[in-house]
């Protein structure tokens, strides 16, 4: 060993080192003969090849003989587990090294690929030379038994008329800038904004749409990969939209695969050489189901004037399938497959291209997908997948945010005994901490919908009460729905005369925060129907009221039934937009849509960072709190909590932001909001939970829950819960009105 050389650790390279590399060489190896594209990957291992015997096998087999193998090729080659990062050098000629140097030209040694590219600052990074012969795949006739008989959605192909021609091109997936539903596939088939598309539906071609302007050509490789080198380079990207023009005809499932799971969301932070040989999945009009692996990243499939064009992937197919990407594929959604056989397959990248290699082991030689990342198609077009049934973002603010308020207060509760009871109902509440995933979320509550089945306690009101009993078991909507007053109480509405506000006046005296002052405060503004006088803080009331007396009567079920109830209002009431008048934009129209934006949509798209700052908040917080004494006190500390809510999260000042991105539910739009309020969000959310757990604390000490033996603090029966939550008369939903007559 000499203790003077460099240590050659190729398995610690990442794709930044690779790319850095390749454009470091870029012209050096555009210009060498035979060379016809590169990519980045792992080193292909001749099936021949003997196994290394150190621990090192790239150091091993830089100490082999160099006598020459004979070709590599892709088909008699493989990666294996011990396989080190490299950049793939393909060649349309292999040439063995010790013929360089014979004097004839296209053998000069000017032109042998080096193994190695070595770098200014001594890193040293492997190469491995692939022979490939390109060739052109000839067309296929789409079968008839690919046209859809009812729905449209991904898999399924579309026609364009171009030039008096008609193209075939794949629908790959839904996507929506949360107003206009758009089916994608690629700009080379969908053409300028305005051309009509059309599909054959039920028989007949039909008009589905039109081709939409958002669509994306190729973009400079830095542009899209800021963190990323990649001088005079171009990034491939070939997405058109299609604006559809009515959604009854089109299902968000992909034929052939079914209902997807979420976008596999890459970025500079997390695109590895892990994805290499990652198995995938598709479905292509053409051609049909089709499975492939991932060979290489970033593939330079074209250098004009000194430029490059490359590919975010370079797929292969699986040489056990008899399909194979073909023309009429273009506009295919490739899916990673998890390594979980139940999980979906995740959406991963946009069919655009092929390329054909010709194989001595198969006719016709093998296709090649090329692939353009739809992570990076979603956020250039600011459009997100559409996942279920035509629907965005998901889940509602109502189920992620509820829960993970209900969860986290499980955990700051000051009653040792009350904390083993809902720390052992937790999952009755919410949702274990290590479960507070949107997606996860999601399913579980679709599930327990769909099957009848039991609901966490923090969403009944939204999912169960807030239904009608036609469509859910216990739903309470009918005629007048007196349960959607009880989730907000608009305090902020400057009332004629002088100009005061629910807010102002409580502030001032917390004894107004009672029904009769509310319902005068109300009168002023003209809001006489129900559904315009909230009553949130003295909902909360009623349910502390209720969990007082389950106490007294020892009804352990029906206290654990209420408290984890309440936390979807105390939730409601650390939402800023549940106490303003601009819950969903100005008065006028501006900013409309602004509530699901910002309640739902960010903090789905947030939740991991959010969750992480609620529980950081809490845990920098925790001390003891000043118990309330009755419900008055409850409601009392239920309005500060919005007050509180709305100083640090002025209403305006969200509207005003939503209205500057240009509105709507995309990732663009809900960054905007999270950088700008992110952090005191998770901030209020805290505080929920913290206000949630001293009202569970102060119920606990009221109903005297201390006498209760340690055997009753148990995971209460899924179906005894449900069977109370089921119950009409269980914590009845009242309007303002009529409220006050049962409060305590």
């Amino acid at each position: 060993m000499n203790i003077l050389g460099v240590e050659r650790n190729y398995s610690s390279l990442s794709v930044k080192d690779l790319l850095e590399a390749r454009d470091l060489y870029h012209y050096h190896l555009i210009h060498k003969a035979n060379v016809v594209g590169t990519a980045i990957g792992l080193y292909l291992i001749r099936e021949t090849d003997p196994w290394p015997t150190s621990s090192r096998p790239d150091a091993d087999m830089r100490t082999r003989s160099v006598a020459p193998k004979g070709e590599r090729t892709l088909d008699n080659s493989s990666v294996r587990d011990y396989s080190w990062p490299c950049i793939i050098v393909f060649v349309d000629v292999w040439v063995d090294e010790d013929r360089f140097g014979s004097g004839k030209r296209d053998l000069h040694p000017e032109n042998i690929v080096p193994k190695t590219l070595y770098m200014p600052d001594g890193r040293t990074l492997p190469v491995c030379v692939v022979k490939v012969t390109p060739a052109k795949a000839a067309p296929a006739h789409l079968p008839a038994a690919h046209w859809p008989q009812t729905l449209i959605g991904g898999g399924f192909p579309l026609v364009a008329i171009t030039q008096g021609e008609k193209r075939l091109a794949s629908i790959g997936c839904l996507v929506t800038d949360g107003h206009t539903v758009f089916a994608l596939t690629n700009r080379h088939v969908s053409g300028p904004e305005g051309c009509p598309i059309s599909a054959i539906l039920r028989g007949g071609e039909v008009e589905i749409g039109r081709s939409s302007a958002k669509q994306l050509t190729r973009l400079p490789f830095t542009d899209v990969y800021r963190d990323f080198p990649g001088q005079r380079t171009w990034l491939t990207l070939d997405i058109g939209l299609v604006e559809i023009s009515d959604l009854k005809d089109w299902t968000s499932q992909v034929y052939g695969l079914g209902s997807v799971g979420p976008l596999a969301d890459l970025s500079e932070r997390n695109i590895s050489l892990r994805l290499i040989e990652a198995e995938t999945v598709a479905y292509g009009a053409s051609s049909g189901r089709l499975k492939g692996r991932i060979k290489a990243l970033f593939y330079r499939h074209r250098s004009i004037g000194g430029y490059d064009d490359v590919s975010d992937f370079l797929i292969a197919p699986d040489p056990r399938e008899p399909n194979q990407t073909q023309p009429g594929d273009s506009g295919t959604v490739w899916h990673l497959k998890m390594t979980d056989p139940n999980a979906p397959v995740r959406p991963l990248a946009v069919e655009w291209g092929g390329q054909t290699f010709l194989s001595g082991t198969r006719e016709g030689g093998f296709n090649f997908a090329l692939a353009t990342s739809l992570s990076n198609v979603c956020r250039l077009l600011d459009v997100e997948l559409v996942r279920d049934h035509n629907t965005g973002v998901k889940p509602y603010w109502g189920k992620t945010g509820h829960y993970s308020i209900a969860a986290f207060a499980c955990d700051a509760i000051q009653s040792k005994k009350l904390e083993t009871l809902m720390q052992a109902n937790r999952d009755r509440i919410a949702f274990e901490l290590s479960g507070l995933d949107p997606d996860a979320i999601e399913q579980a509550i679709k599930d327990a919908k769909e099957g009848g089945e039991f609901v966490p306690l923090a969403d009944v009101p939204d999912i169960v009460w807030k239904q009608a009993a036609s469509k859910i078991k216990g739903g309470r909507k009918g005629g007048i729905n007196p349960e959607n007053p009880t989730h907000y109480a608009d305090i902020d509405q400057p009332r004629p005369g002088d100009g005061l506000t629910l807010r102002d006046i409580c502030s001032a005296d917390p004894s107004k925060v009672t029904v009769e002052d509310w319902q005068a405060y109300y009168d002023t503004l003209g809001h006489t129907k129900p559904s315009e006088r909230g009553l949130l803080p003295f909902r909360v009331w009623q349910f502390y009221d209720a969990m007082v007396e389950s106490l007294r009567k020892s009804d352990v079920p029906a206290f654990v039934c209420a408290a984890g109830i309440m936390a979807h209002y105390v939730g409601d009431a650390s939402q800023t937009l549940h106490g303003s008048y601009l819950n969903n934009g100005y008065p006028d129209g501006r900013g409309d849509g602004v509530h699901g934006a910002y309640e739902d949509a960010m903090v789905d798209n947030e939740s991991e960072t959010l969750f992480d700052l609620i529980g950081k908040d809490l845990a920098k917080a925790r001390g003891r709190l000043d118990l309330l004494t009755d419900g008055q006190a409850v409601a009392v500390c239920v309005f500060n909590l919005m007050d509180r809510t709305m100083a640090a999260l002025p209403p305006a000042s969200i509207v005003d932001a939503y209205i500057a991105t240009g509105g709507g539910k995309s990732r663009r739009v809900t960054s905007a909001l999270w950088e700008q309020f992110g952090e005191t969000t998770a901030a209020a959310m805290a505080d929920g939970a913290r206000v949630l757990a001293l009202v569970w604390d102060s119920a606990w000490k009221a109903g005297n829950g201390d006498r209760l033996k340690n055997k009753d603090l148990i995971a209460i029966d899924k179906a005894e819960l449900m069977a109370l939550y089921e119950d009409r008369n269980f914590v009845p939903s009242l309007v303002l009105n009529d409220i006050a007559a049962i409060l305590k």
